[in-house]
Order: structure tokens, then C-alpha cells, then sequence
């Protein structure tokens, strides 16, 4: 994947990276339902056998700013169209078609577990944050797991985490043996776990790991890169079926402006924002959020782009508040070129439907390497691979192209074969030499590539 320097020779590189973000295409389906008009979040997506479903928090908020919630889901064969199922298993009498699957519960995560060895009747599970009185006087706020033979009927198990907030979407999957739970907790300036709530305090992402579910790992901080400490809401972390080595996430990025000001008063969205700060709390209206991309090849030391993945949008009365651009946890394959993402915006505005919003993304498509209108090169570090076929993800304009040359591990050329000229717009080109030859001669000792590049996009390539 080429969305960092991983594999490119930085020094001698002149192409440039760019993050690339997704498409809007089409509002897929209304919350319009009963207390869905109030507070809907979280949505999380999951395969299995009988298609995909979305499960979704809704919520409505006591006086005391405290939240009862359930969760529901609606289902679909293709990620286009989506249907609510009639669950009935819950009495929400205000619900035409009762699709409520877990009544009472803070934002519950649910995933469905390829682990081989899970017994049927928990092959969907859930973590959500319980918060309850534990001895009198003491309320303590702890992460459960419930589990689920068919993904409707779910039944709370035990507590796999007591050393975190747990106030967002925490999100779980199986890799390598092993199971992953990524979530909320915050740390204070000074960077010491946080104890208490406090709004001065870095909202931030923990990793725990567990063989069984049932016994876990000590909690870590995720680390980035870039040495920044920005607050993240979420994390919507997942292994990136095209390259399972690598986990990807689009955290919701938390950004609280501290006071009222004349561009906050222009904003179309101001009205609700005062009603915000009216009927909540200050931050309520003063904060805004948006979404971006990270990635990691070991799960605690991650890479990511600053620049927004995903913008609150053109204003309106409904965005450009707390609570845009919250990312559905998956992706769905459309079987072509592309990813569905979904977000579910409206999320602050009360009374209103709240849509789900279908984006489409290139496969492997989050970021690229890229040259402009001059000629650039893209040069590789030292590699060995295996294999005889190069295949490249990558597009052109007319007037650009793309070629390949083979240098030794010291930058030297090998030969005077150079690929043939290389341009359009495809996921998988297999890319030859001019006399028609492969890389097979090149396989198994160490070599650089070098892309020569005009206004063309390179997004990641494979050895076959």
C-alpha cells in the first residue's frame, strides 16, 4: 500500500503522497421511526452468511444529561438497499416494525466472530459500556460482552474491561489467533491516566487482547507517529482484507472551540448550536467533529493523515456540530472497484429523520503517491519478492502515464528494460517489459523499483 514512505526511498523520491477521500453517493435509508428522531449513532456494519447488517444506538436523553438506549439493525442483500427486520422481541409499541435487538444498553459494538473454534451460540457478540451502582454508594462504569447464536437475541455474559471510560463505539475483531478490543478512555495534559471525567482531559484510543474472551491483556495507549496529542471520539479500527497485515481505522477527531464568535453566529447550523449549549452543556454547541484516516502494521504504533478524511460538509442548519462525520464501523465490497462507507449524519438535530449516507472508495484507494502535471519518481527501498507478475492499483489522465524500471538494491539499473507505457484508471494492471518479458528473473534477490510518473495516482502494488 503506498499511504506512507513503508516501502518508498524518501530521499530519492520526488512524487508526493496525497490522502485521497471518499464519494458521496446516495442516501440508502432513513431513521424516521419513533425515538430514532431524537438520537441515533454509532451504526456498525457486519457480513454474514445471510448478507450485512447495520446495527444502530438510539437514544433518548433524561434530565440528568444521562442516556437510556437500545439497539436496532436493518439489514441488506447488496449494501444498497436496506430493510428493516420485524424482531418483536422488545415491546416498543411506538414502532411499526420492532427491529430493536438489545433493549438498555449504552452503545453497544456488535461483530460477528470468524474465530474457528467459537462456539455457535456466540458467534455474534457485543461489547457495550454498563454503567450501575456495584456496591451502595459506588456506580462504576465497566465493558461486558453479551453474546448471540442469530445476531438478535443477545444475552450479557461477563466483564472483559474495568480500566477505561468506555463512552463511544469500542470495537473488537479476530486476527492472528487472537482477539483485539480497541477503546475509550482519556488521559490528562501531563499525559497520566485520567480518573475521573474531566472536559480538560485527551480523549484517546486503548488496545487489550484476549486468546479466549474471557481472560484479557493489560490495556495500551495506541501510539502515533506524528508526536501530536489531538482527541479522538472513536476509532473504528479493522484489519484491511486486502492486505491483512495492515489494520485501518477513521476515528472521529473531537475539536472544541472554547468560546462563541462571530463566525460561530454566521454558521447556518448557529440556531441549534445555541439550543446546544441552552439544553446540554457549553461544549454542546461550541465543538465540532469530522473524520480521518490512520493505519498500522502492528496495532499499537499507528500512522495517520491530519488533513480531514471525511468534512462535516456545505452548511446547513444541521452540521458543522458535535457529532458529524461519525463513520459507520466496515466497509462493504460492492464487487466492482470501489468500498461503501456509511455515515449517519443529523446526528444533534431532534425531531428531525436522520439519513444514512452511502460514500464510495477506491479499493486501497485512502491514499496514494502521486505526480503532477512534470515528470516525478517514485523510488522503492530495497524489497525482495516472490513471484513473476507485477501488478499495480493506479490511474492517469490522458496526457499522463507511468513507467516501471528495475534497479539494484544501490539504485543502479539492472538493464535498459523498461516497462511498456502504462496509463488509464484500474485497480490490477499487470504491468510486463516492452519485449514482452516478466519479473520473474528479478525474483528472490533484492531490488528497487522506479515509477516514473506524470499526473498520475499510484496506490498500491503486488507481486503474484
Amino acid at each position: 500500500m503506498f499511504w506512507d514512505s513503508y516501502l518508498v526511498d524518501e530521499e530519492k523520491t520526488t512524487a508526493f503522497s496525497r490522502l485521497m477521500e471518499p464519494i458521496f453517493k446516495e442516501t440508502c435509508f432513513w431513521l424516521d421511526k419513533g425515538k430514532e428522531l431524537k438520537l441515533a449513532s454509532y451504526p456498525c456494519i457486519l457480513k454474514d452468511k445471510n448478507g450485512y447488517k447495520m446495527y444502530y444506538t438510539v437514544w433518548t436523553m433524561r434530565e440528568d444529561l444521562s442516556a437510556s438506549c437500545y439497539l436496532a439493525v436493518i439489514e441488506s442483500d447488496d449494501g444498497i438497499i436496506w430493510r428493516r427486520p420485524s424482531l418483536n422481541i422488545y415491546p416498543h409499541e411506538e414502532l411499526e416494525i420492532n427491529n430493536v435487538c438489545l433493549d438498555d444498553s449504552d452503545t453497544p459494538f456488535v461483530f460477528y466472530d470468524e474465530n474457528p473454534k467459537c462456539p455457535d451460540d456466540e458467534k455474534y457478540k457485543a461489547v457495550a459500556p454498563l454503567n450501575y451502582e456495584k456496591e451502595p454508594g459506588k456506580r462504576v462504569v465497566e465493558l461486558w460482552c453479551y453474546f448471540s447464536r442469530d445476531g438478535y437475541h443477545f444475552r450479557r455474559s461477563h466483564c472483559i474491561a474495568t480500566d477505561g471510560h468506555f463512552d463511544s463505539l469500542n470495537t473488537v475483531h479476530w486476527k492472528d489467533g487472537r482477539y483485539a478490543c480497541y477503546y475509550r478512555h482519556f488521559h490528562t495534559q501531563s499525559g497520566e491516566d485520567a480518573k475521573e471525567w474531566d472536559n480538560n482531559n485527551i480523549r484517546d484510543v486503548r488496545v487489550m487482547y484476549s486468546e479466549d474472551f474471557r481472560n484479557w491483556t493489560k490495556q495500551i495507549k495506541i501510539k502515533f507517529d506524528d508526536k501530536r496529542d489531538d482527541p479522538l471520539y472513536t476509532n473504528n479500527v479493522i484489519p484491511y482484507e486486502r492486505a491483512p497485515h495492515i489494520l485501518i481505522g477513521f476515528p472521529t477527531r473531537y475539536c472544541e472551540r472554547k468560546k462563541w464568535t462571530q463566525n460561530t453566529e454566521q454558521l447556518a447550523s448557529s440556531k441549534l448550536k445555541k439550543h446546544l449549549i441552552e439544553t446540554t452543556e457549553t461544549r454542546g454547541g461550541l465543538a465540532v467533529t469530522d473524520a480521518i484516516f490512520m493505519f498500522s502494521r502492528d496495532g499499537e504504533n499507528w500512522h495517520r493523515y491530519n488533513q480531514a478524511f471525511m468534512r462535516p460538509g456545505y452548511e446547513n442548519e444541521h452540521n458543522w456540530v458535535y457529532g458529524d462525520c461519525y463513520p459507520a464501523y466496515g466497509l462493504i465490497d460492492s464487487g466492482r472497484e470501489t468500498y461503501y462507507m456509511y455515515t449517519k449524519d443529523r446526528h444533534r438535530s431532534e425531531g428531525y429523520p436522520k439519513p444514512i449516507n452511502r460514500y464510495e472508495i477506491r479499493k486501497d484507494g485512502f491514499a496514494c503517491y502521486m505526480a503532477d502535471e512534470d515528470e516525478k519518481l517514485l523510488i522503492t527501498k530495497p524489497f525482495i519478492f516472490e513471484g513473476s507478475e507485477l501488478h499495480i492499483n493506479f490511474l492517469t489522465s490522458a496526457y499522463g502515464y507511468i513507467y516501471v524500471d528495475v534497479l539494484d538494491e544501490n539504485g543502479n539499473e539492472l538493464s535498459n528494460k523498461s516497462s511498456f507505457e502504462i496509463y488509464g484508471d484500474t485497480i490490477d494492471r499487470k504491468v510486463s517489459f516492452d519485449d514482452g518479458t516478466d519479473f520473474s528473473e528479478y525474483s528472490g534477490i533484492p531490488i528497487r523499483l522506479r515509477f516514473k510518473m506524470r499526473d498520475s495516482k499510484i496506490f498500491s502494488l503486488k507481486f503474484e
